[in-house]
């Protein structure tokens, strides 16, 4: 009885250590938007945030590998869609992956007019994922 207790145990708090670098994540990525918008928004050199596009691209990718099966428990805000239509999720997830790259490639380059379309198609991604399969604020 104890071993399976253990690994109910140890289960649990995988399950909360994901949905904890979920949250994590969520707020760096929300911290790398504010930081790009304003550049976008009036103008600015993409090069001046580089690294806050390159980081979108990275939580981007391991975010998808966040939701496993079971990892629902202890988050009141992921949809059960994000596990019954998986399908989708990981769509909405790959656009932003793309969106990202390209977003990151175009701060490298400093070509603002590229730079500008990514973010957009970037924060759509992020819309439509959060429309999707997020509950909103309680």
């Amino acid at each position: 009885m104890s071993a399976g207790t253990g690994a109910a145990i140890a289960q649990q708090q995988a399950s909360q250590d994901v949905g904890a670098e979920r949250r994590s994540l969520m707020r760096q990525q929300l911290q790398a938007v504010r930081a790009i918008a304003p550049v976008v928004r009036n103008g600015g050199d993409p090069r001046s945030v580089q690294q806050q596009a390159e980081s979108l691209l990275t939580i981007g990718k391991r975010k998808l590998e966040l939701f496993p099966p079971g990892s629902d428990r202890d988050d009141d805000r992921a949809r059960p869609e994000i596990w019954t239509n998986r399908a989708e999720f990981d769509r909405i997830g790959q656009d932003m992956i793309e969106a990202a790259q390209r977003l990151a490639a175009a701060a490298a380059a400093g070509d603002r007019a590229a730079f500008q379309a990514a973010f957009e198609a970037s924060t759509a991604a992020c819309s439509a994922c959060h429309e999707r399969f997020q509950f909103p604020r309680r």
